[in-house]
């Protein structure tokens, strides 16, 4: 049995909660989810699966919801068409999971899962991409600014660049998102994409990091070399007369 198959709780508490928790909704991180799992599992069903089975299953239902809605995929095709990545891949990306070992993180795209004013006109957000979860600040210019504004919300797309990262204590870690970092933003209720739509946009300017402009200038300088020959001298073979 479960850790979590004993919880006691009042009907009326149970009935508060899940209205917070409808099928738009994801498990809370940490703990907190396996109480929000088991409360779920015991109410959709007279037979209920064990709370880890029940959790996978909203985790997996959840990640197909975010990933295969129209936000994201107009994220996708944006970032093909503009071949914003090297060979228009998208593994090529960086992802969320990169901002515990690197300092910037120079192209990323994420799901805004949550986001609250912290009272000085900033904004706290629960971010997400294919690979995690994670917490970040975004600055009060971006919220002011006409064309994102209306935009940022839960279930809208940003993609980003050159972001800053910052660890906290533990195992905490959190982008710092200024209005310089925001590259595009889709909005939540975003229409369906189409090859029209996407070719109707404009094409961004992508900021190269530091280190990234110095292999560049290198590569510049490297191909203006005359490439060493691999033919071998030829060996005469007339003989001297003396």
């Amino acid at each position: 049995m479960d850790a979590w198959e004993d919880l006691v709780y009042d009907d009326d508490v149970l009935e508060s909660f899940l209205k917070k928790c409808d099928g738009s909704a994801s498990l809370i991180p940490g703990p907190a989810g396996n109480v929000q799992a088991t409360l779920l599992n015991r109410t959709i069903s007279e037979h209920p699966k064990s709370t880890q089975e029940f959790a996978n299953d909203v985790a997996q239902a959840t990640f197909e919801r975010d990933f295969n809605y129209n936000g994201w995929r107009w994220e996708e095709m944006f970032i093909q068409h503009h071949e914003l990545v090297s060979d228009g891949k998208m593994e090529n990306m960086n992802s969320l999971k990169e901002a515990k070992s690197s300092q910037v993180l120079p192209f990323v795209a994420c799901i805004v899962k949550e986001c609250k004013p912290n009272g000085l006109a900033d904004m706290q957000l629960t971010i997400k991409d294919t690979t995690g979860t994670m917490k970040a600040s975004l600055h009060k210019k971006v919220l002011q600014d006409p064309e994102y504004k209306d935009k940022i919300g839960i279930d809208s797309v940003m993609i980003l660049n050159l972001v800053q990262c910052f660890g906290g204590y533990g195992r905490n870690y959190y982008l710092n998102i200024v209005h310089r970092n925001v590259v595009k933003v889709f909005a939540p209720d975003i229409c369906s994409p189409t090859l029209d739509l996407v070719k109707a946009t404009s094409k961004p300017t992508i900021r190269v990091p530091m280190w990234g402009e110095n292999i560049r200038q290198v590569n510049e300088i490297l191909r203006k070399f005359v490439p060493p020959t691999t033919e071998e001298p030829s060996l005469s073979t007339e003989t001297n007369n003396h």
